[in-house]
């Protein structure tokens, strides 16, 4: 019975182990890896496995760690609590180094939930290196999740028409089974990217009167232009994209009490003064 107890106790220590080593591996591989909307869009992978596997691995890895951890402590309780017990008694060399470590503790949590320094370099750190995968804009989804989006949902959303869409996939002999089928899934059964099926269909816009930017309405700026990647951008660079004057931009802007520049990025200016960065967006497009 006493060998069963080691035996189980060595088993557990061990998944303990490898269960802290794959943590660690899953940990930084999911630092790295692209956004999501970037990841998914190109279906970027490592060691043949996309970000959504490795999410998963680290997830059950996760829990195997938490429930190893709780049986690790229960088969090493009695030297846990008489090494804890030797120093309540007299011995209070830790008494220092148990209330820094506790102190450190609260102090990283609170810096990391209020992402001030030195947590922020980190989580800039991270944004950065995300974004440094973004190399083109063709890496880049017209909108969040348009992988998920039918033939039919993305024709409608981006304006094209939808006969020439499905012709153009035929002329190149991707397989597909109707217009209700998503990007992703055609991508997958021909082995290809979502990006991939993209290029071929998007330059099958449907005929529009030209409308300048300028004339639209609110509700047609946050449909052309939600999900566009607007808060990582410079007030400049939207500027450039959407064919506005800068000095304009920031003259209304300025009129609505928002104070920025055209290098300021337009997520932390919108945070900074309870908006959305879509919301900045209608204030330098709208007189």
């Amino acid at each position: 019975m006493r060998k069963n107890k080691q035996s189980l106790r060595a088993l557990i220590a061990f998944l303990v182990t490898w269960a802290f080593i794959v943590l660690t591996i899953t940990g930084i591989i999911l630092y790295i890896v692209p956004q999501g909307r970037v990841a998914y869009w190109v279906h970027w992978s490592l060691a043949g496995m996309e970000k959504e596997q490795w999410g998963w691995v680290h997830m059950m890895f996760g829990g195997l760690f938490i429930i190893t951890g709780f049986l690790h402590l229960y088969f090493n309780w009695k030297p846990f609590k008489k090494y804890f017990a030797d120093r309540v008694k007299g011995h209070f060399a830790l008494k220092q180094e148990i209330l820094v470590a506790t102190l450190l503790t609260i102090a990283i949590f609170v810096v990391s939930a209020l992402n001030i320094p030195p947590a922020s370099w980190v989580i800039d750190l991270n944004g950065w290196i995300k974004n440094s995968w973004i190399t083109s804009p063709e890496l880049e989804p017209p909108y969040g999740h348009a992988e998920e989006a039918s033939l039919a949902g993305i024709s409608r959303k981006m304006g094209l028409d939808i006969n020439k869409v499905m012709k153009a996939l035929h002329d190149k002999e991707i397989q597909f089974t109707g217009k209700k089928d998503s990007l992703d899934a055609i991508a997958r059964k021909n082995n290809t990217t979502p990006m991939s099926i993209y290029e071929i269909i998007r330059v099958h816009q449907l005929p529009r009167l030209p409308k300048e930017t300028g004339e639209l309405s609110p509700e047609e700026i946050e449909a052309k232009f939600s999900g566009t990647g607007l808060g990582r951008k410079t007030i400049e660079e939207i500027c450039l994209e959407v064919g506005i004057d800068l000095d304009v931009a920031l003259e209304r802007l300025s009129k609505a009490d928002i104070s920025a520049s055209g290098g300021d990025k337009a997520r932390p200016i919108a945070e900074q003064f309870d908006r959305s960065p879509i919301d900045l967006l209608k204030i330098m497009m709208l007189p």
